[in-house]
């Protein structure tokens, strides 16, 4: 690797900390401005995630889901539509029984679900590197998608309490936040990873098809070193709803460096986001080069292109997918 390349690779992550906080959004219903924070505990049988929104009518939402094979039925607690003024910042931010507090810019982050209903969340981040914002490829961030999004691991600690029993944690995990539009009719499909073995062994990608094209952001952490991701080739099993049980992604950067990733899926959450889409979120096991960790993949799809393609016989085997790779 040159001393170019490097150079190149460490301002792929600048970031004004401005943009840790609330931004200001226009007047629009898809102006919308979000976060989250994901949680995957596969010895525990059960994965969760805290996804709360504004959007530029002074509405905000929250979401809190915790599913797997140890939950029994899905527990979800959702709120949407509340009065949020302009002043309220993501130093305290509350919606609903979510609290979010954003501490020093782009490193810490506390996160509280009130008790009340069957779970309850503390959980902290903690930072293992800057953050990647989607802005700074060349091409910048899809339009459709936001005005910019950031995505960053860390060290997540804390205490998942789910039908009074508490399941205290320390590992890895992820988070995101994006501020500007949200089409989400605008894509066809997407493919978002993130996981983590250890904090020294990071990969995230979004793979997006829109427009028959396709859109792809990302980066990779390695040896102390961040590199944006400039090329994919992914694969997947699913099931009968074309819910993916396993993926497979080689992963390429801008250092000439490659990662294999492979991850089963052990919990699954089929989140309708949109009446007209449908996100699966499919938390993992992975390994990263062989060595293991957590992570997820959330695959969009469109809500009339499942209903038709799962009325089919989409199994191995099947003629009707004959010829698919």
């Amino acid at each position: 690797m040159t001393e170019q390349e490097q150079t190149r690779a460490e301002w792929r992550t600048s970031l004004d900390l401005a943009h840790d906080a609330r931004h200001r959004l226009r007047s629009d219903a898809l102006a919308r401005e979000s976060l989250v924070f994901m949680l995957q505990l596969p010895e525990s049988g059960l994965a969760a995630f805290v996804y709360t929104w504004a959007n530029g009518l002074g509405k905000a939402g929250s979401a809190f889901v915790v599913y797997g094979p140890e939950v029994g039925e899905v527990v979800t607690d959702f709120i949407d539509g509340a009065p949020v003024s302009d002043e309220q910042g993501f130093d305290d931010w509350q919606v609903g029984k979510i609290t979010v507090r954003h501490g020093k810019p782009f490193e810490t982050a506390d996160v509280i679900v009130a008790p009340g209903g069957r779970a309850s969340l503390e959980y902290c981040f903690e930072a293992v590197h800057p953050p990647y914002n989607y802005g700074s490829h060349r091409d910048g961030c899809p339009g459709w998608v936001a005005d910019d999004r950031i995505e960053q691991s860390g060290r997540v600690t804390g205490v998942l309490t789910l039908d009074g029993r508490e399941i205290p944690f320390d590992t890895m995990g992820h988070r995101d936040h994006s501020w500007g539009t949200r089409d989400w009719y605008f894509s066809q499909h997407w493919k978002w990873l993130e996981a983590q073995s250890g904090p020294d062994l990071v990969v995230h990608f979004w793979e997006v098809e829109a427009l028959g094209r396709k859109v792809l952001r990302g980066y990779v952490l390695r040896d102390g070193l961040m590199a944006e991701v400039t090329g994919v080739d992914v694969s997947f099993e699913h099931d009968a709803r074309l819910a993916h049980t396993a993926v497979f992604a080689d992963v390429r950067d801008e250092l000439g460096r490659s990662v294999r990733v492979e991850g089963r899926t052990f919990a699954l959450y089929p989140f309708v986001v949109n009446p007209q889409v449908m996100l699966n979120e499919g938390s993992m096991s992975v390994t990263i080069d062989d060595k293991p960790g957590v992570g997820h993949v959330e695959m969009c799809w469109l809500s009339a292109y499942l209903d038709h393609v799962c009325a089919r016989d989409i199994s191995p085997g099947s003629p009707v997918i004959r010829g698919l790779p």
